[in-house]
């Protein structure tokens, strides 16, 4: 019977020291501090853990840039911006004084202005913000946004390119 229960204690203790216990099956006696090799193992999780939880926080809204301005004419051409990321979304608004003017806002390729990415129907100029979006952009290429007005004489103008990554 002796020899079963030694067995026993054996086996045991054998079982824990491969799981990673590391302590005496006596229960006297103190467990051993944790071995180097698994404090730098948790350190390494720890490390390969907090860039992609930074990674995920900083996916937001950046913008590429904006203007509120007055334009001379009744088409005005944004000056060309790079993107870094594989959509766009423009947001533009105008102001008409009661006038009925209508504007309307297109995203184009700065190299070939006549090949059109994404746009949005002529609207009216009452203050409220009109959106699009693109994903047809890709990083290297330049691009510039095109607004128009319809008639009239030229209103306050808002506008703004904006990427989500």
């Amino acid at each position: 019977m002796r020899k079963t229960r030694s067995l026993g204690t054996a086996a045991a203790v054998t079982a824990a020291i491969a799981l990673g216990w590391g302590g005496s099956a006596h229960a006297g006696t103190p467990a051993p501090a944790p071995a180097p090799a698994r404090a730098a193992a948790a350190q390494a999780a720890h490390a390969q853990a907090v860039p992609a939880a930074q990674t995920r926080a900083a996916a937001k809204w950046h913008t590429i840039w904006q203007s509120k301005f007055k334009p001379r004419h009744s088409k005005w051409v944004s000056g060309a911006f790079g993107v870094h990321a594989y959509n766009v979304t423009v947001k533009y608004r105008c102001w008409n004084g009661g006038d009925g003017t209508k504007a309307k806002a297109s995203l184009v390729e700065a190299d070939y202005p006549y090949r059109t990415l994404g746009s949005h129907s002529y609207a009216y100029c009452n203050g409220h913000w009109w959106t699009f979006k693109s994903t047809k952009v890709k990083p290297a290429t330049p691009y510039k946004v095109v607004v128009q007005q319809n008639h009239g004489r030229t209103h306050t103008e808002q506008v703004g390119a904006y990427q989500y990554y």
